[in-house]
């Protein structure tokens, strides 16, 4: 299988990522109906956000954290994220950017988990 080496890669990684996301009876009512997300408008901030956490590229400005911290979720929701997003990457990519990939996401989840007070501050666990 390819690495996530460049732009087109990365493109492809939230593409797959996204689709499976809008399908999930999990997560897709937190994106449609909670966030009502504008897909169109939040497809090219997420290319960016990936291509600078995957590549180390800029182009991405922004605070993720507040616009998530008002959303209602649980440890279920950052569970089923990060297992979707591991297996848009298991599936489609093998080497070091999917490695970095995969760690960053669970990073995110873990730092955002953190500070929505979603984790044990003595074991680091989800609750």
């Amino acid at each position: 299988m390819p690495d996530i080496i460049n732009e087109s890669d990365v493109k492809l990684l939230v593409d797959s990522f996204y689709t499976k996301v809008q399908t999930d009876a999990l997560l897709n009512p937190i994106f449609a109906d909670v966030a009502k997300v504008d897909w169109a408008h939040h497809l090219p901030k997420m290319y960016a956000f990936w291509n600078s956490m995957v590549l180390g590229l800029p182009g991405y400005a922004g605070r993720p954290f507040p616009l998530h911290a008002v959303l209602p979720v649980g440890r279920e929701h950052f569970e089923r994220w990060l297992e979707l997003f591991n297996q848009v990457v298991d599936e489609s990519f093998a080497g070091e950017g999917a490695v970095r990939a995969k760690n960053a996401a669970a990073s995110i989840a873990h730092t955002f988990a953190t500070r929505m007070g979603l984790t044990d501050p003595q074991s680091g666990q989800l609750l």
